[in-house]
This record gives C-alpha cells, structure tokens and sequence, in this order.
C-alpha cells in the first residue's frame, strides 16, 4: 500500500496492509511506487525506465521494462512482483484523464484550478492516498495543501443524514435537480487537455510548481 524508494541504492522500503507478505499492488501502492519512481529519476517524465542503470531491479521482462519490487522468494506468491512500463502508461492514461476532467469542469463555470478554495476527497481514495504522492504524478492539482479535506466514506454518510434527517434528504433532492451533465469527450479542447497531462506530473510545469525540481534525472 505504500513505498519508498532510496535515491542511492534505488532499493524499495515497503509497507503492505496488514503488515503481510505482499501479493499485489493496490491503488494507492500504485501510485506512491510511481512517484518514488519518478523522484529518483528511475524513470523519465514520459514514464520510460532509464536505460543506462546497470540495475537488478530494473530488467527487460517478458512485457518489456519493469522494476522488480518485491522478490519472489519475498511474495505471498512466490512470483516477482513488478511493476512495467505498460503499467506506468496505464496510470498516467487515467490520471491524465482526471486532470483534463478537472481543466474542463472548471473551464465549463469560468474558473481555474487557482480559484478553487476546497478539494474534498471521498471514499477510499480520499482515505488512503498521499496528498504529496498524487501531487506528484500530477493526479491532483498541485494547490495548497490546506485545502485539501478527506472525507472518508461520504456515501455511508450521506445515506445517514438521508434517512434521519428529513430537511437534510429534501436539500440532496434540490441539489440533485440543478445538476448537470457534462461530455468531457465532446469538449472540443478536452483531447489538447487529455494529451498535455500525459506525463510527469504534466507538460506544463507551471501547474505544479512544487514538483518541477523532484526528479532526479
């Protein structure tokens, strides 16, 4: 669920839910090994491994460039667990999708990510997830971090206040009614958006200021 990695021996420190063997990746082991891996330079801002390291850790598999974060003899199931770069394009593919959501969104009201005075995070991904690690990779916009809430389960909570509190289920109703729907895929800047936020943490380095100078390569 979360890793380090040492910028020297480029060595991975890992942490697994339940303090057990580890077995897979989850979401937010996804994306903290990503950006221990952008951090120290293990991979480009396009999210290529570094050919030039002579490493063990970093290897050609049999889906192309991988880093080998836990042994085999290390795993709950006697595999290697790696992480490829076909993995690392998946995520930026996803996050570059949820940014351009955001630019859009926002853009649809005439406003930018600099006039937004709280980003609440819900559900498991607000529970669990490195505010600096998402930031990093450029999941989630690189803004004070004061004005970042996690929430935890809102839907368990929302169906509470639903259900006990009348005033509260007939303000949800009201609300509900003045939403709308945007097609981020119609947008007609959506795919400029989409394709700037394809790397680390975007083409763009002035939407993350705090991030321009992390990596190491």
């Amino acid at each position: 669920e979360a890793v380090s990695i040492n910028p020297s021996t480029y060595e991975p420190m890992i942490l697994t839910i339940g303090r057990r063997k580890p077995k897979g990746l989850c979401g937010s082991g996804i994306i903290s090994l990503l950006a221990n891996l952008f951090i120290t330079g293990l991979i480009d801002k396009a999210g290529k491994f570094r050919r030039d390291l002579n490493h063990p850790r970093i290897r050609k598999g049999e889906d192309g460039w991988e880093y080998v974060l836990v042994w085999k003899e290390n795993s709950a199931t006697g595999q290697d667990i790696v992480f490829t770069e076909a993995d690392i394009e998946n995520l930026i593919r996803a996050k570059g999708a949820m940014f351009a959501g955001y630019q859009i969104l926002l853009e649809s009201v005439g406003l930018s990510l600099n006039d937004l005075e709280r980003v609440f995070l819900a559900g498991t991904f607000g529970s669990f997830i490195d505010l600096e690690e998402a930031i990093t990779i450029g999941l989630l916009p690189d803004l004070p971090r004061e004005k970042f809430y996690f929430l935890g389960n809102t839907s368990l909570q929302g169906a509470e206040k639903a259900l006990l509190y009348k005033e509260n289920f007939l303000k949800m109703h009201e609300i509900a009614k003045m939403m709308t729907h945007v097609e981020l895929s119609n947008h007609p800047r959506y795919m400029d958006y989409y394709t700037a936020a394809l790397f680390l943490p975007h083409t763009n380095e002035n939407l993350f200021p705090s991030v321009k100078f992390l990596n190491r390569s």
